[in-house]
């Protein structure tokens, strides 16, 4: 029998749901092939497909023996950090506003890379992202274009891992699918005053203005995103 792709992803995401929903600690176990067989109703090779799938995410681990079966692996860190905002996202008690927050922590060190290791290359680039903004900021297109040019500026820290967690928060801020209003009564996305600071985060990298970052990022947590 041929196993499916589909079929062994949807077992294996399943028990993942169960484990994170279920909040399972780690050693804990979540059953033998034969009570997850007959709770799936699936093929042996399914099941054994779907646990590979599990081993390489590091979600479980598989004990031979009387007292074995299938128990919950310990998570590194990060795929737990990343479970937890999973779990939070699904119940609704963080948004994309609490991702923009987060952002607005990191803003600083982002823009000191930036200034300090900017390169030609990085300037184009910028150069290109500034007409884009100014020739979209009043249209739909104009919050793609904000949030590229974060993830851009991002790209230019040396920081490994400062670059991955920022860019990948303004992922999951376009993935939301909801803008972020910022708490902000009446607050406008295509404002004139927002066009001009985000002009301005291009200028201080360009002209590597750093004394001028703490003046600039005040401004954006103002107007914000």
């Amino acid at each position: 029998m041929t196993v499916t792709q589909s079929a062994s992803g949807a077992v294996a995401d399943a028990i993942e749901e169960s484990i994170r929903t279920r909040h399972m600690p780690a050693g804990e176990r979540i059953g033998t092939k034969t009570e997850l067989l007959e709770r799936f109703s699936v093929a042996p090779a399914t099941l054994n497909e779907a646990l590979r799938i599990l081993r390489e995410r590091r979600i479980v681990v598989v004990k031979p023996g009387p007292k074995g079966g299938i128990f919950v692996a310990e998570q590194p860190p990060l795929s737990r950090l990343a479970l937890e905002i999973v779990d939070l996202r699904s119940k609704g008690l963080i948004d994309a506003n609490n991702a923009v927050e987060v952002l607005d922590g990191l803003d600083n060190q982002v823009m000191l890379d930036a200034v300090r290791h900017r390169t030609d290359a990085d300037v184009a680039d910028l150069e290109a992202l500034r007409g884009e903004l100014e020739a979209q900021w009043h249209t739909p297109g104009s919050e793609a274009v904000n949030w590229k040019l974060h993830r851009r500026i991002a790209n230019i820290t040396p920081n490994l891992m400062l670059r991955s967690f920022y860019q990948n928060l303004v992922d999951y801020i376009l993935a939301d699918g909801d803008d972020p209003t910022f708490g902000i009564s009446g607050f406008t996305p295509d404002s004139d005053d927002r066009l001009r600071i985000h002009l301005d985060l291009i200028d201080v990298i360009v002209r590597r203005d750093e004394a001028r970052i703490e003046e600039v990022l005040a401004a954006h947590r103002m107007v914000k995103g």
